[in-house]
């Protein structure tokens, strides 16, 4: 997604949510600073990891029952905590979307058996960036929802679920299946503030509806 379309969409959310630019901006520079460039795979590299055709695995109370429908023919992108409930099944996700919440060991599990890893920078994440970043071993592309700069990217999306959809969309994937998916239930994790969960599911929701409405890439 370009800028200055998902700019606007991005200050909204700023202002819903009492969010700080100035800490995201300081986050992503220190994603920045942090990420081995060395890992960073290229545009046509990312583009190939991808595909055509993916899976993208959602965190809702679903999923497992839902992973009967894995097909073998897309590549299954895991958003969020569903890396770690993937991974528990014995299934590798292709590609990871995260923001380092949850079980991180299982994220770099995960990278150290190969998978493409879109790793988020926000204001209140800087702390898990330093720590994890490092310890990933496969190709890692370092993202941010500010603007970007350097060797971070915005893909558009907010939630780790609705940017797996942006940078499936941006990277020219042409047919998406969604499993464990539910925007209106909430998958809740200990400490989870059920409000803001439910606050930002209907971001994602309202992201991908805009996405589906009109180009944006």
């Amino acid at each position: 997604m370009e800028w200055a379309i998902w700019r606007p969409v991005y200050l909204e959310i700023l202002r819903d949510f009492d969010y700080s630019l100035e800490a995201d901006m300081r986050s992503a520079a220190v994603l920045a600073k942090t990420v081995n460039i060395e890992r960073i795979p290229s545009f046509r590299t990312i583009a190939d990891m991808i595909g055509k055709r993916v899976s993208i695995c959602g965190a809702a109370n679903s999923l497992e029952d839902e992973l009967s429908n894995l097909s073998v023919d897309r590549t299954i992108i895991s958003a969020g905590s569903a890396t770690e409930r993937l991974m528990v099944k014995g299934i590798v996700p292709d590609v990871m979307v995260t923001d380092l919440d949850g079980e991180v060991e299982r994220q770099i599990e995960a990278s150290e058996l190969g998978s493409l890893a879109f790793v988020h920078a926000h204001g209140d994440n800087i702390d898990r960036i330093v720590e994890n970043v490092p310890k990933f071993r496969g190709p890692v592309v370092p993202t941010v929802q500010c603007q970007p700069f350097g060797v971070v990217y915005n893909f558009g999306g907010f939630t780790d679920g609705d940017r797996a959809y942006s940078l499936a969309k941006h990277f020219g994937v042409e047919d998406i299946r969604f499993l464990g998916w539910d925007l209106k239930r909430p998958f809740l994790k200990e400490d989870c503030n059920l409000d803001i969960k439910k606050k930002k599911l209907n971001w994602a929701g309202s992201i991908i509806e805009k996405i589906e409405k009109r180009p944006l890439f």
